[in-house]
């Protein structure tokens, strides 16, 4: 009788331990649904659906892969026509995405890539990069052209397969046609990406394939290995900066798991409130928020918690925040309590001091002195003469970064990244030609001597652009993408004219608003008639400058 109960005490055991695996693997494919979008091929004769998912970002794109043959169509003398995405949480935006052309290496897969989306939150921390063994449970994201989480789950059947499009398979996964490029889940993260769909044996590409084509083609490969959100986020925080109120208070919210959430801002001396959602994404947290006028603010930060015990609540985040074509403000988030900050929050704030506290109180002062009616010459008189110095310094750094990024917009490299990275004026971004990136170096040297030699201190240029020599073959849904090309010259021209607009209307390149003065019309009537002639060659849609500004 004894033996009986040891037995049934060991099956009970089992089953707990079964259970909590099963629950574990299927909150890890729930969780990473925003990593995945819904692929809509639209062919000459058919229209053709499948998955793609987020693998890397650059230069204000997204690069997602996908099944090649979901892209490339079933019946002979098929054409792709046109290639739409839609992310999880947000399927009434419609994604136009265009197809990486390179070699894979004989594997069922594409690469494609889109507009960095104004919010998706999406996990880096995603990949299940230990060897995949057999027997062991699987599950997958998409179905039906919806985020399905698969209900019964599957199991490796195979690895290392020779001369296949694939080089995994698994069974036991009740899949439908059209779940080619959904991700293959296991309890560590994505473990590969579905390129046949038959419910009796599923093939799939290991993500080490993956990314040995994805890198192998000097493509951004963001992906890193699984990590729990060591804290969460939940309840109200106040932010930290020079240039934000005491009072401001954001509230975070779970949304869909422990990593993703929504939240609301609220203003001391305005009844709106902003509504965003963030991410934590191993030890980061990202957010995105709407702004007013269809800017949208981004933040990235570092996130912090007390030592001791099993506490999993965040106290501190450190981090920046850009606001639409503003550039990034550094902001310290304190977890609060009873509406002042968490005296956890503040022990550990003491026993580890940042720049930032150091930067806030050497400017506290003028701070101070604008809460007080002052204007900004007596706050700037408030300030210590190593403290204006630095602002008199940072003012001409801009100006000097904002005519570089002018000299780009002449040169037709609107997609290059100006910067001021310590010693070092950097430029990023790809380029077509050595011819342009020899043009970058110039231009870098130029600035880098003008700083060394107005500052009295030693600048390099640091040319960290890419030439790249693979064809990108976009496709669309009959119309160009005006917004990301006009994103940088925005940014330009609110540093020179903060009160002056840029778009297009019809056939018409518009600049309208107030000029700072006539110097600034003329200057950038130049640019704005480069400016057209750049998007009329890539959009083949003829532009013309239209300057309806006043000065």
């Amino acid at each position: 009788m004894k033996k009986v109960i040891k037995w049934i005490a060991l099956v009970l055991v089992l089953n707990a331990a079964t259970s909590h695996a099963d629950t574990s693997l299927r909150e890890r494919a729930q969780s990473l649904r925003h990593n995945v979008v819904s692929v809509n091929a639209k062919m000459t004769n058919t229209n053709q659906q499948g998955f793609a998912w987020v693998i890397g970002e650059r230069d204000e794109y997204l690069y997602l892969v996908t099944a090649s043959h979901v892209i490339e169509g079933a019946n002979p003398g098929d054409e792709l026509k046109a290639l739409t995405v839609r992310f999880f949480r947000d399927g009434n935006t419609v994604h136009t995405a265009q197809v990486v052309a390179g070699d894979s290496k004989g594997l069922d897969l594409a690469v494609l890539k889109i507009a960095m989306p104004s919010r998706a939150p999406w996990l880096y921390a995603a990949a299940d990069i230990t060897a995949i063994s057999p027997q062991s449970k699987v599950t997958y994201i998409g179905k039906a052209a919806d985020w399905h989480v698969g209900e019964q789950f599957g199991q490796i059947e195979r690895v290392n397969i020779p001369t296949n499009p694939y080089d995994v398979s698994a069974v036991g996964l009740e899949l439908d046609v059209g779940t080619s490029g959904a991700p293959l889940i296991g309890e560590l993260g994505i473990i590969g990406l579905i390129v046949t769909d038959s419910s009796h044996q599923t093939g799939v590409i290991s993500l080490a394939e993956i990314k040995d084509v994805v890198t192998s083609r000097s493509l951004p490969w963001g992906l890193r290995p699984w990590v729990s959100p060591p804290y969460t986020l939940d309840g109200v925080w106040a932010a930290r900066a020079p240039n934000i109120p005491d009072n401001v208070r954001l509230t975070f919210t779970p949304s869909d798991d422990t990593m993703h959430y929504e939240y609301t801002v609220e203003f001391p001396t305005s009844p709106r409130s902003n509504i965003g959602v963030g991410v934590v994404d191993g030890d980061e947290v990202r957010l995105w928020q709407s702004m007013p006028s269809a800017k949208t603010s981004h933040g990235t930060f570092k996130i912090h918690g007390p030592k001791e015990g099993n506490v999993t609540e965040a106290i501190v985040m450190d981090g920046f925040i850009t606001d639409g074509d503003v550039g990034p403000t550094q902001v310290r988030m304190v977890k609060q309590n009873s509406a002042s900050d968490d005296d956890r929050a503040v022990a550990w704030m003491t026993a580890n001091p940042s720049d930032f506290n150091r930067m806030f109180s050497k400017y506290l002062p003028a701070i101070n002195a604008q809460k007080n009616g002052a204007d900004d010459d007596e706050a700037f008189s408030a300030l210590g003469e190593d403290e204006q110095l630095t602002v008199m310094g940072g003012m001409a750094q801009g100006m000097m970064l904002r005519a570089g990024l002018m000299r780009l917009a002449e040169l037709g490299l609107t997609n290059i990244k100006l910067a001021i990275d310590g010693r070092c004026y950097s430029a990023t971004g790809a380029l077509a030609s050595t011819s342009a990136q020899q043009q970058v170096d110039t231009l870098l040297k130029s600035l880098a001597d003008d700083a060394t030699q107005q500052f009295g201190k030693h600048y390099e240029p640091c040319n960290l652009t890419q030439v790249t020599s693979a064809k990108e073959t976009k496709v669309n849904s009959g119309e160009f993408d005006f917004s990301a090309e006009l994103a940088q010259p925005k940014r330009i021209l609110s540093g020179l004219a903060p009160d002056a607009t840029l778009s297009v209307r019809g056939d018409c390149l518009l600049l309208e608003g107030k000029l700072p003065s006539p110097v600034h019309k003329m200057m950038l009537a130049n640019m704005l008639q480069d400016l057209a002639e750049t998007l009329s060659a890539k959009s083949k849609k003829a532009l013309t400058p239209c300057d309806q500004t006043t000065s």
